[in-house]
């Protein structure tokens, strides 16, 4: 696990004043950077040279309730060439029939935690809704391409005549930047996003992203949007392994493994039922790519694999569902309860492969 050499995240007790804090901040030598207050946590710099030695001194604080590294967060993805001449995953899911049940709701956001979003893409710009930025790159824009693919296989604008479609035909997106034009960020990035997001209104938070090292501060952001009502869904990995992603092995989140056209585990899918949830399509998949130049090197269209892949597939049928019934609970349940059962249910993930026809069909109406 990687961590900032020079950051750290406290939360102090609820009743510790503020002067408190500052004074504690002070005495460490430490600078208050920015805060997620609605999460009581604070970000600090301090000299890299000192920084366990700055986590003890918190750690000792009475006023302290936890302190940790800032950990680096990363895109899920394994590109790959141009393969395919159509959108399987899509088919696979069963989407053109579920279409006939709803193209979805305008009124049910989902929140893109990633790289940015091509704001001026045809197939995106007309479901954009809102551009936020809390990644260390200076602008919202997405140069990265990450970002881009993945709202297009969540929502792109479908039935116009131009490139591909989204699952969720009519749920607007919202582009809050969380990973620099790299592809990396911190914990405290993604909480603030997850924050963000909740607090302006978005129904479903994608992050097609994670690390292998738990976070109390990124865990509070998803009990905090969970709380709010939202579906937050998140990329299992690319490890090939078991060993735990987050945000995605959080309870609160529903964790995506990707799968082969032929419901077998993608290679270099993350895998076990304790806290992977469920399995998509997730190999050559075809969606949105930035129309500038972009580090993964497609434009305006391409394909890549990666459970980052899959994972927009499951938060387009959440917003199709929410469209329906608002009920955040009685959403993911259906979700979960309707899936195909493939290879590996019980072992590799708790449950199948989504069907978006089949949880639109017994999805009770609210």
């Amino acid at each position: 696990m990687e961590f900032s050499c020079d950051r750290i995240l406290i939360r102090f007790r609820s009743n510790t004043p503020r002067h408190q804090c500052l004074k504690i901040h002070q005495q460490i030598k430490a600078t208050l950077i920015d805060e997620i207050k609605e999460l009581n946590i604070h970000i600090v710099s301090v000299d890299r040279m000192s920084i366990n030695s700055c986590l003890h001194h918190y750690s000792t604080c009475n006023e302290v309730e936890f302190a940790e590294r800032d950990g680096k967060v990363k895109t899920q993805l394994v590109p790959n060439d141009p393969l395919l001449s159509r959108q399987w995953g899509l088919l696979k899911v069963n989407a053109t029939r579920a279409w006939n049940i709803t193209r979805g709701s305008t009124k049910v956001p989902i929140a893109i935690l990633d790289t940015g979003i091509c704001m001026d893409h045809p197939d995106l710009q007309d479901k954009l809704i809102l551009n936020a930025n809390f990644s260390a790159a200076p602008t919202a824009e997405d140069f990265y391409g990450h970002g881009t693919h993945v709202a297009g296989i969540a929502a792109a604008v479908t039935k116009n005549g131009v490139g591909v479609a989204g699952l969720a035909i009519n749920p607007t997106l919202m582009n809050v930047k969380v990973l620099d034009d790299s592809g990396t960020g911190f914990d405290s990035d993604v909480a603030r996003g997850i924050v963000f997001a909740a607090n302006n209104g978005a129904r479903v938070i994608n992050m097609s992203l994670g690390g292998p090292s738990f976070s109390s501060t990124l865990h509070d952001a998803a009990k905090y949007a969970a709380g709010k009502g939202v579906i937050l869904v998140a990329a299992a990995g690319n490890d090939g392994s078991s060993d735990h992603s987050y945000p995605a092995a959080f309870a609160q989140c529903i964790s995506v493994a990707a799968l082969e056209r032929d419901d077998t585990k993608a290679q270099f899918s993350n895998f076990g039922a304790t806290w992977v949830d469920l399995a998509a399509p997730g190999v050559e998949m075809l969606s949105t790519a930035p129309i500038e130049p972009n580090v993964i090197g497609f434009r305006n269209y391409g394909y890549l694999s990666g459970t980052s892949q899959a994972t927009p597939l499951v938060s387009g049928l959440a917003a199709l569902l929410l469209s329906l019934n608002s009920n955040a609970n009685t959403v993911r349940n259906t979700i979960e309860s309707t899936t195909v059962p493939i290879s590996g249910l019980g072992t590799l993930y708790q449950h199948g492969r989504i069907n978006s026809y089949n949880a639109l069909l017994k999805l009770p109406r609210s």
